[in-house]
């Protein structure tokens, strides 16, 4: 992929292009039990978040002017104060797409369709905005995602046991007892 970008861009209608994330949780081809898109996007922790935490601030001051509520959601997470394996040692994004399903695309920019081609593991990137919310008590800032670009492959995420990983080989005297 020629040089690492590890900055968020800022395009020229104020939204980001983000550096090369990992994939996690992707809702993008068929939306989840909430008819929601999105996806959770990994980032190394030496990734340049200066230009997301200005669009935060930003989108802070538009929505509350002055004085924000206190126990802000703020969208870059640590994952070292998840649960979750796969975010140790990273920031995660939760993207969300609402009813809307962002256009995704690969490396050569041509349409995905299959969702197998786009899987929890694979790397991408994409556009997002942000947009600030208040619900049910709670406030927050909020990642949109727009497109995605299908970067790379990637080992797989997934928590299935293999099968092989399962079962021990039959020897000859206990396959007939099954």
């Amino acid at each position: 992929m020629g040089k690492k970008q590890n900055q968020f861009i800022v395009k020229r209608d104020g939204a980001l292009l983000t550096p090369v994330f990992r994939v996690t949780f992707p809702h993008i081809l068929e939306s989840n039990e909430d008819n929601q898109y999105g996806l959770g996007m990994i980032f190394e922790k030496d990734v340049d978040f200066d230009n997301l935490d200005s669009l935060v601030e930003d989108t802070k001051k538009i929505k509350w002017s002055k004085n924000p509520p206190k126990n802000l959601m703020l969208p870059i997470l640590d994952g070292d104060d998840s649960d979750r394996p796969e975010y140790e040692g990273v920031f995660y994004i939760n993207g969300k797409c609402g009813k809307y399903r962002p256009g995704l695309i690969d490396a050569e920019r041509n349409p995905i369709e299959d969702p197998e081609e786009f899987y929890p593991g694979c790397y991408a990137r994409a556009v997002i905005t942000c947009y600030a919310w208040s619900y049910k008590g709670k406030n927050g800032v909020s990642v949109s995602v727009r497109n995605i670009q299908k970067c790379e492959e990637g080992e797989p995420l997934i928590s299935r046991v293999k099968p092989d990983d399962d079962f021990d080989d039959l020897d000859s005297d206990e396959s007939g007892d099954i």
